[in-house]
């Protein structure tokens, strides 16, 4: 089952992870989308301070968080202010924004920028990127910025342990 149909199915928040066909309801609505974005993150608090032992359980990701890291990560860089990017028919973005997808290893997502031909995304990349990483390590995430084929770059994403 699909992360997507999961999401739906449970009547939670969808994640955007960038992948998905524009939705022009959430992302020029009346504020709705912000507000659950902000329970979201305040049920992530909560999630962290319940299970993490330790003098600041909020500071690094909960089990929970690793167990679901590509809607975590997708959940904190929309809000966090970076627009996630989406996808037309043929799997092309139609908007700039960031991409997260599976990593190639278990527990880790990759989180790359991009946006339709002729945008300037690939010379926006490293700028953006490094707003994500900011967001993503003030969760607690270990976010390292890569160099991958062509030389796009990409951030590797993991859950701190510590």
């Amino acid at each position: 089952m699909a992360m997507r149909d999961q999401d739906n199915q449970a009547g939670r928040l969808r994640a955007h992870t960038g992948a998905e066909p524009p939705d022009e309801r959430e992302t020029n609505g009346t504020g709705a989308r912000s507000a659950e974005l902000r329970a979201a993150l305040d049920g992530i608090r909560r999630i962290r301070h319940l299970t993490n032992p330790g003098p600041d359980p909020g500071a690094r990701p909960a089990e929970w968080e690793r167990r679901r890291l590509l809607r975590t990560v997708s959940l904190l860089l929309e809000a966090g202010g970076i627009p996630p990017s989406a996808a037309g028919q043929s799997g092309e973005p139609v908007r700039t924004g960031y991409r997260a997808s599976e990593g190639d290893r278990l527990g880790q997502v990759l989180v790359c920028w991009v946006g339709p031909r002729g945008s300037g995304a690939r010379y926006q990349e490293h700028e953006h990127l490094q707003r994500c990483q900011d967001v993503l390590r003030h969760w607690g995430f270990e976010a390292l910025e890569v160099r991958g084929p062509g030389g796009r770059r990409h951030l590797e994403i993991e859950a701190r342990l510590d």
